[in-house]
């Protein structure tokens, strides 16, 4: 079968044209029908453009705490690459092929990513200073490397909430949670268009761009650190109360039990 860009724009489901952000709707995912179409005649399927974004999210990083501007430049450009081939592996998965770890494959590079780029930005603006950091201010380095730490520690969270919620479902203690970052039925929801559209995957390359082009970068490290921050304590405090709401639901079952 031949794959035209044609057949993977036909082939995008409802919901995920949805979700795209507007950045994606109108450069990647258009521009990703086309690899993606490349991609398919070539036989490379959606793991191995998966895993290739690993390499791309650790060129960018790399390129970003060289001082020299042209490479950061660049550095720029291959998160932008990052996130073309991140929507090119899902039109692959979604309308080709579906391979065993594509979720696992999918999701590592972006926790790569965005667990050093920020960190890595920040490096960059401490060399070449910005519009309101001057060169060689240390605390924009700690800002950058605050706001990398703060969604590396909400995916954590995260991953340890669902992973206690799913060994209490498996002991049949409780039923899992309906969660609406998955649900492709909540697509239009606060919380998910908040994370698509303001993270790595919506605006920021774009930003991150600009950013270097115009030697702001100092300002889309605050945006970041205000952003990954503010989620960070958000979904810390959700998943708090959440545990806290449902152990006193598991108590209150164990005493119905213990009447019985």
């Amino acid at each position: 079968m031949k794959y035209t860009p044609k057949y993977f724009k036909e082939n995008l489901p409802e919901w995920k044209r949805k979700k795209d952000p507007p950045t994606s709707r109108i450069i990647y995912r258009p521009l990703s029908f086309v690899t993606a179409s490349l991609a398919a005649n070539l036989g490379i399927s959606a793991n191995a453009i998966s895993y290739f974004s690993i390499i791309l999210a650790l060129f960018a990083c790399i390129c970003f705490v060289i001082p020299n501007y042209t490479v950061n430049i660049l550095g720029a450009v291959f998160v932008n690459i990052w996130l073309l081939s991140d929507c090119t592996d899902g039109n692959i998965a979604r309308s080709v092929k579906k391979q065993p770890f594509g979720d696992f494959a999918d999701s590592i590079s972006s926790y790569i990513l965005v667990g050093l780029l920020c960190t890595c930005m920040g490096v960059c603006t401490y060399f070449q200073g910005g519009v309101l950091v001057s060169q060689y201010n240390m605390w924009i380095v700690v800002i950058g490397a605050l706001a990398s730490s703060s969604d590396t520690l909400m995916r954590l969270i995260y991953q340890k909430y669902k992973a206690s919620e799913r060994m209490l479902a498996d002991n049949n203690i409780l039923s899992i949670e309906e969660d609406k970052r998955t649900n492709n039925a909540n697509v239009n929801s606060l919380r998910v268009r908040i994370e698509s559209d303001l993270g790595i995957g919506g605006i920021l390359p774009i930003l991150i761009l600009i950013g270097i082009l115009i030697k702001a970068l100092d300002l889309v490290l605050i945006y970041c650190f205000l952003y990954y921050g503010a989620s960070c304590l958000v979904c810390s405090l959700m998943y708090v109360l959440k545990a806290i709401k449902r152990t006193k639901q598991v108590e209150e079952n164990q005493k119905e039990m213990e009447k019985k």
